[in-house]
Parts: structure tokens; C-alpha cells; sequence
């Protein structure tokens, strides 16, 4: 098993790079480029789900041992992958929303 710092130091990272994925979506939407933006998302989305199972991976093992060690990079790590998630979510609803309105196909 990999140490648990290095463990969160990748979800820390994964975690952001979900959240400049979105950024950057959101940028090519308002620049008109529309083709990029699922693919900005998608990426997004593979990012989290990096995060999340390396999270998991760390929640199964703390259960096998029996053992939990809390420790604030561990909320911190926590904490960046669960912004990450919120900020994925609220830009697609943002981009949904705004397609809806103005009659945008982002297919």
C-alpha cells in the first residue's frame, strides 16, 4: 500500500483538476465553443471519479484494519474532492440551464 499522504495528495490533485476541467468549460462556453465543453467535462468527471476511488480505497482499508486515523490533510483532502464534486455539479446545471434559455444544442 502506497503511504497515506501520498494517497491524499492524489485526491487533492484529482480533486482540482476537476475543478479547472469545469473552469475551463465554462470559459469555452463563453467563448462559443461548444464543440470542447463535454469534453472538458468528461474530463472533469474522470478526475473525480480518480478522487473518489482512491477515497474509497482508503475508507475500505481504515475497515479492514480497524483503524481511522483523522488527521486534517485528511479533511483537507476530503474537503477539496467534495468541492470538487459541487462544482461539477452546479456547472452542468449552470450550462443546462443557459442551453435551455437560449436555445443552445451542446450535443
Amino acid at each position: 500500500m502506497e503511504d497515506i499522504e501520498t494517497l491524499l495528495m492524489q485526491i487533492i490533485s484529482y480533486s482540482g483538476d476537476c475543478k479547472s476541467s469545469c473552469i475551463e468549460a465554462l470559459d469555452l462556453f463563453k467563448e462559443e465553443d461548444y464543440s470542447q465543453v463535454n469534453s472538458k467535462l468528461k474530463s472533469a468527471y474522470n478526475s473525480l471519479l480518480k478522487a473518489k476511488k482512491i477515497h474509497a480505497k482508503l475508507l475500505s482499508e481504515s475497515v479492514d484494519s480497524r483503524t481511522m486515523q483523522i488527521s486534517l490533510f485528511l479533511v483537507h483532502a476530503e474537503d477539496q474532492m467534495m468541492s470538487a464534486e459541487t462544482t461539477i455539479t452546479l456547472v452542468r446545471k449552470f450550462l443546462e440551464i443557459i442551453e435551455k434559455k437560449e436555445g443552445i444544442s451542446n450535443d
